[in-house]
């Protein structure tokens, strides 16, 4: 009786899960590595004995959450998180998380499909310790639109965790102060605009739709326009156009400027990155 061969086993894929593409370096910070060894340590799990041929089934070792990986400082813990989340790096940044957010999140691949929501930070400058808290100025990817605003600056308040001895995270007990443009450029950023729309184009306006009554603007007739000091929002005749288009924190970011011209109007600007832009018009009162 001819002995028949034992069946073949396929080899053991072993996954990890990749980090996202670089998107800034941060280059303002001193980045030290993560420790991320855990995130290989997934444990092998033995292939299924299955007959021979060119589909042999086989099975593969779950990818492990990494494991905390606490920095040495409380600076180093968000310097290492910020060049991680600047990188595109979620393994990293995930392996910084203090307890209770980790906990919050419950996996990486969670981590990693809320990235779009968090902060978008490009690089981080004058890193202080105050205390338990350190202190940043952010640079950040701007972005103005009806779902989210962010500034292209922030003041950040950091708040580690002290963990055995080193620090981790928390991303959820940061403070965030926007750092808008100087008031005082809205008014030449309003003059700019004004003039581009007597040209027939549209510098220094909101990519989006036009907020409020945009035909007072299509055809401006020649003359001179000339924009006045901007107020806050509650000022404009109608501020619930901004709230409506931009949330309830429309009033931290939007301002009203009164325009004085062949056609009285209230601009309504907002910044994106570090210049003010148009993002709407309405008739005064």
């Amino acid at each position: 009786m001819t002995p028949v061969p034992p069946p073949r086993r396929r080899p053991i894929a072993r996954r990890g899960i990749a980090a996202g593409p670089a998107v800034v370096a941060l280059a303002l910070v001193v980045l030290t590595g993560c420790a991320s060894g855990a995130a290989e340590r997934a444990d092998r799990v033995p292939a299924v004995p299955a007959p021979a041929g060119p589909n042999t089934p086989f099975t593969s070792a779950p990818a492990a959450d990494p494991a905390p990986a606490p920095a040495k400082t409380a600076a180093e813990a968000v310097t290492r998180y910020a060049a991680a989340e600047a990188a595109g790096d979620w393994a990293a940044s995930f392996a910084l998380l203090a307890d209770d957010d980790r906990r919050r999140v419950a996996s990486l691949a969670a981590w990693a499909d809320e990235a779009e929501d968090r902060l978008p930070l490009l690089a981080l400058s004058d890193v202080v310790l105050d205390g338990s808290t350190v202190v940043t100025t952010a640079v950040l990817d701007p972005r103005l639109d009806e779902t989210r605003f962010v500034p292209g600056r922030a003041r950040i308040e950091w708040r580690p965790v002290a963990a055995g001895d080193g620090w981790l995270v928390s991303p959820t007990a940061t403070r965030v102060d926007a750092q808008l443009p100087p008031d005082t450029e809205a008014s030449a950023a309003v003059d700019a605009w004004l003039a581009g729309r007597q040209r027939g184009d549209t510098v220094r306006q909101y990519a989006g739709n036009l907020l409020g009554q945009p035909v007072l603007v299509d055809r401006l007739p020649a003359g001179t326009f000339v924009a006045g000091p901007p107020a806050p929002l509650d000022s404009a005749p109608d501020p619930q156009v901004a709230v409506h288009a931009f949330g309830p924190d429309a009033s931290r970011f939007v301002r009203a400027v009164p325009v004085d011209g062949p056609v009285p109007l209230v601009a309504l600007v907002a910044p994106n990155g570090d210049e003010w832009e148009v993002v709407g018009v309405e008739a005064p009162r």
